[in-house]
């Protein structure tokens, strides 16, 4: 009964760490799914200290599989290229000096997404959803 009881713990230990390895894997693969899987919906811009709420409007953001994106914010639009850079884990805008650092991904997964970038001493931190 021991050697079953024994045999059937590293049988569970090996499946757990199989089945994590997969998840996280899986994980890694679906970043640029989860990205370019549709509208983001913002929900609000932090600069500095001071918080704007995009809840109520219809402002979002769209990044394309072939490297187009799509930004609506408070009824003005912007279109063009962008690249993800898989080191950085960041969101590179070609043409935007401002944002030569790019977006930077703090959380992405198939419901929340969060950037963050810099000009200059200035942080901006952009939550969306959804």
């Amino acid at each position: 009964m021991k050697k079953v009881l024994t045999l059937f713990v590293k049988v569970f230990s090996i499946f757990t760490f199989l089945l994590a390895s997969t998840l996280t894997y899986s994980q890694e693969i679906n970043e640029l799914d989860f990205l370019t899987s549709g509208k983001w919906q913002l929900e609000s811009v932090q600069i500095g200290e001071e918080v704007q709420d995009f809840s109520k409007d219809n402002s979002w953001m769209s990044f394309q599989t072939d490297g187009q994106y799509q930004i609506v914010m408070s009824n003005n639009e912007k279109k063009g290229v962008w690249k993800f850079d898989e080191d950085k884990k960041a969101i590179k805008i070609e043409g935007d000096e401002s944002l030569a650092k790019g977006l930077k991904i703090e959380l992405l997964n198939n419901k929340e997404l969060l950037f963050s970038a810099t000009e200059g001493d200035i942080v901006y931190t952009m939550k969306l959803k959804k």
